[in-house]
């Protein structure tokens, strides 16, 4: 098992940005979540051959 961090002694250096008590920044000691990366969108399905033939494939 592994022994936590944190020591207890929450206190920034606002000049380096981590804490001094366990060298952790704000966000790694709050536990801020990181966007997920962005999805790439599905591509719409293709019409059928009959409307496709009616309306045409794309936007004009």
């Amino acid at each position: 098992m592994s022994e936590p961090l944190c020591v207890g002694v929450c206190m920034i250096d606002w000049d380096s940005g981590v804490c001094l008590g366990c060298g952790r920044t704000p966000e790694e000691i709050n536990g801020v979540p990181v966007p997920p990366a962005p999805a790439e969108a599905p591509k719409p399905a293709p019409l059928p051959a009959n409307v496709a033939a009616q309306v045409g494939e794309g936007s004009e």
